[in-house]
């Protein structure tokens, strides 16, 4: 089909002033001409005659030709994708010219495509063209993914990459300063992929990705002997075989303190029995007082709604706590009436009666399913360890190396924002999960270094190779790296650089397609890798 030159170049002016371009500025006035010309030299290389030697005797030796440069356009974003092509076949009574093999290449890349349908098209051509006795075609561009159960860090918390919305925001990673900010991602990744992964994986912990996968690590000498304790950048493949690997697991979300809360409730009260009038009731409330509220709320308090008339949140705490004189200071603060009640077993009640209070509360869940508010993950670091100081305070457990502590909770949502709240303040933590008598309880465990200083990084001593049949995922973010989790254990990694269409290409993926002797016989399948990898 040949090409529609002046539609072409309308579409071409359209899509420069839909993205607030002007397409008759001195630096974008002739696009439209030279998108119609790669176009029509795109279009030259769709048909070719594919010339081919029939009498060349017994010859039966392999034929090879690698690093075959090849470029495309990906069709899910009409971005750039390029790479290496290598194709070997064995003649059956036909060649072909090897200069034919890069018009082969050239034929199938120079159109949207997706390297999958690319690889398997080229080798299906050679296969109708010369009938050989095996084709196997290698192609390498560049993207890099994780594995179907990773999650990553949104502005609504942990989600599998699968299950993403066009709206979330996800938290990207700055790989020199580990500073943390949600961005909605510039692309979405999602592909078939069978073969092996690699496993790193420690106590802390577990990230499962492509060969190829940008990994953000540093080395024992560089992190721990250094002045500069600076971040190292390869691809997965090329440092699974070190014995010790450090991987960040934390950094910083910075933000300016927030000064108040507002809770606001509409209110309909009747004055002649009739007639409902609307009453908006607000309270302003000190941010850090309400922020110490919450802390405490959501570790040691409930609410209780009966009828229409009886709103309740419940404090409780014993009495020999020392941490009850703190609730009392608190409760004094808020701008809410409350009562003390204290039961025979030691226990203290603080009973606050309000509904505006209560129905605010309410949203946050019950003991199973409570969750911490969305606007604690934007306040400042210093707000946040607040939270967190009257969160966990005399409700955590120190573990018997008195450096490590760990919370416990029915709630896995409770603990998955803890987690990532953790996560931006430059904290690692780890979530385990056990059975008690049939209800589930989950830990989460931070851990210190011999100095007792909090960790932001774990040492990964295991790399697995992993067979692998499903989809990997990933996304694109303008900083380069991003904050996951696998199995309830985090870390910062690569995202996807430019298979999709990315800046700043930096990994290979590597696509096949074998057929005949190549499928067939493992000898004959090595000898060709073994070529193409300069052995």
């Amino acid at each position: 089909m040949s090409i529609d030159k002046e539609k072409l170049k309308q579409s071409v002016r359209l899509f420069l002033e839909a993205i607030g371009e002007n397409p008759d500025r001195e630096g974008l006035k002739e696009t439209p001409d030279r998108i119609v010309r790669l176009w029509e030299e795109f279009k030259s290389y769709e048909n070719f005659n594919m010339t081919v030697f029939e009498d060349i005797g017994d010859y039966d030796e392999m034929v090879v030709v690698r690093d075959i440069q090849f470029y495309s356009l990906c069709e899910h974003h009409l971005l750039p994708f390029f790479g290496k092509a290598h194709i070997a076949y064995i003649p059956n009574g036909k060649v072909c010219g090897l200069s034919k093999l890069v018009r082969v290449v050239n034929k199938f890349s120079y159109r949207p495509q997706v390297q999958e349908r690319l690889t398997a098209e080229i080798a299906e051509f050679l296969e109708k063209e010369l009938n050989p006795k095996g084709v196997a075609v290698v192609l390498e561009a560049e993207h890099l993914c994780y594995s179907s159960d990773t999650e990553i860090l949104t502005d609504k918390g942990w989600k599998l990459f699968k299950d993403l919305d066009v709206n979330d925001k996800v938290a990207q990673v700055n790989p020199e300063t580990l500073k943390i900010s949600f961005t909605k991602p510039l692309a979405y990744i999602k592909y078939p992929f069978k073969g092996m992964m690699l496993n790193f994986k420690s106590k802390s912990v577990d990230l499962l990705v492509s060969p190829d996968h940008k990994m953000l690590f540093s080395t024992e000498d560089i992190f721990y002997k250094s002045k500069n304790k600076s971040w190292l950048s390869k691809k997965a493949y090329e440092i699974k075989n070190l014995s010790k690997i450090i991987i960040p697991q934390a950094g910083i979300m910075e933000a300016e303190d927030i000064k108040y809360i507002e809770l606001e409730e509409n209110y309909y009260t009747s004055n002649d029995g009739s007639v409902a009038t609307k009453t908006k009731v607000k309270k302003k409330i000190n941010a850090d007082t309400f922020i110490k509220f919450l802390g405490i709320y959501l570790s040691k308090g409930f609410f209780s709604i009966k009828g229409a008339k009886s709103y309740l949140v419940k404090i409780i705490q014993h009495e020999n706590s020392k941490f009850i004189y703190k609730i009392k200071e608190v409760l004094d603060e808020i701008p809410f009436n409350y009562s003390t009640y204290r039961r025979k077993n030691g226990i203290v009640e603080f009973h606050i009666n309000s509904k505006l209070l209560t129905k605010y509360v309410e949203k946050f869940g019950t003991s199973a399913d409570k969750y911490i508010p969305d606007f604690i993950f934007s306040v400042s670091q210093r707000q946040k360890k607040l939270f967190l100081e009257y969160f966990i305070k005399e409700d955590r457990y120190i573990k018997s190396d008195e450096k490590t502590y760990y919370f416990v909770s029915k709630s896995k949502k409770l603990i998955d924002g803890l987690q990532a709240l953790y996560a931006t303040i430059g904290i690692s933590t780890t979530v385990y999960s056990h059975n008690c008598k049939g209800t589930t309880y989950y830990r989460l465990e931070t851990s210190k270094d011999k100095k007792g200083q909090d960790k932001y990084y774990s040492m990964v001593r295991q790399v697995e190779d992993v067979p692998y049949n499903d989809y990997i995922y990933s996304v694109t973010v303008e900083e380069g790296y991003i904050l996951v989790r696998r199995n309830n254990k985090i870390a910062i990694s690569g995202n996807c650089m430019s298979m999709r269409g990315v800046k700043n290409p930096s990994s290979y993926t590597v696509t096949s397609k074998l057929t005949g002797v190549f499928k067939e016989d493992e000898k004959t399948r090595n000898e060709f890798l073994n070529l193409i990898n300069g052995k």
